[in-house]
């Protein structure tokens, strides 16, 4: 079956891939036009168009893909369905009605429909997530569901690690609903309004680390964050960005001889309960290992980004970079 794909960065680009190892003839890949991207400001070519490049591709890059021009120039090339995943524009009549589009959303509907559901399931702390097939209708999101598949989340998932995960199975999903559609159908399932969860896109006030919050949620907002956008602290005015961390259990910190608090003079033995005595924020370096005391927890910092600089791992930034500790506390 002839088919147009509509996707733009890298979850775009594993759909596509499992597409293209289908049986169904990609002809036709639709992506957002070339942006200004880096500090030169160069156009920057999608994921997508990367690989419908590289595989030979017909592609096309309208500023609006929802015009009775585009509609029929799909028909006229003997397009049947029209497939999505992350594409980043909304589809509106006459492309909607015109012919059949379905779409690949990252979770599992009617939970998390919005702008990021991978990133908001990671930092509400969900063990599993998956991938939903659906009609594309108006209202975003609430379309008919076909197919779906559930994806564990991991203690060491992060972004990056469930938008592979999810993207590969996607497009496996997504593959296999248009083998239905060619050998005679497959009746979607209207999705149940009564269970659905919306979910807004990433902000700024979703990246700022706040301490006296509870050590595993601060894990989860910084592995839902990463590797792409990062979350950040405060080290005496200097920002780091957190990229990777573990809830710590007390006897593990304590098992690692004495706590040492940064910018202190005195040693409080690992016997002692003094590492519960001290702040949200507070800094504990021992055994070569960096903790912070949270709300409630304690977390490890296993990679580092100071303003400016490479991501280090927890050694490196210590080696290197303890003055920026020099306050003994993070702060927002």
């Amino acid at each position: 079956m002839k088919i147009a794909f509509a996707g733009t960065p890298h979850f775009g680009a594993l759909v596509l891939g499992a597409l293209l190892r289908s049986r169904h003839e990609v002809a036709l890949v639709i992506t957002q036009p070339d942006r200004p991207a880096g500090r030169g400001r160069a156009l920057r070519e999608s994921p997508v168009k990367k690989l419908a490049l590289r595989e030979g591709l017909r592609i096309a890059q309208p500023d609006k893909i929802s015009t009775p021009d585009f509609v029929d120039e799909m028909k006229a090339a003997g397009i049947k369905v029209l497939t999505v995943a992350a594409f980043g524009q909304i589809l509106k009549p006459p492309l909607l009605g015109g012919m059949p589009c379905i779409n690949v959303h990252g979770s599992l509907l009617p939970k998390y429909r919005g702008a990021a559901p991978i990133e908001r399931a990671i930092m509400a702390g969900e063990r599993v997530t998956g991938v939903t097939i659906m009609d594309i209708t108006p209202k975003v999101d609430t379309g008919a569901i076909y197919l779906q598949r559930v994806i564990p989340i991991g203690d060491g998932d992060d972004a990056g690690s469930m938008y592979e995960k999810l993207g590969r199975a996607g497009g496996e999903a997504l593959a296999e609903v248009l083998d239905a559609m060619e050998g005679g159908g497959m009746e979607p399932e209207p999705q149940d309004e009564n269970a659905a969860t919306y979910v807004e896109k990433i902000t700024p006030a979703d990246t700022e680390i706040v301490w006296e919050r509870p050590a595993w949620k601060i894990s989860a907002q910084i592995r839902a964050l990463s590797p792409h956008i990062g979350a950040y602290t405060n080290a005496g005015g200097h920002r780091l960005k957190l990229w990777k961390a573990r809830v710590a259990e007390p006897a593990a910190v304590q098992a690692e001889g004495a706590l040492t608090q940064v910018g202190a003079v005195e040693e409080a033995d690992a016997s002692t309960s003094a590492i519960w005595e001290q702040s949200p924020g507070t800094i504990i370096v021992t055994g070569g290992r960096l903790f912070v005391i949270c709300g409630t927890g304690i977390l490890e910092l296993m990679e580092v980004q100071p303003e400016g600089k490479k991501h280090l791992s927890e050694e490196e930034f210590l080696r290197g970079y303890t003055r920026l500790l020099a306050g003994g506390r993070l702060t927002r």
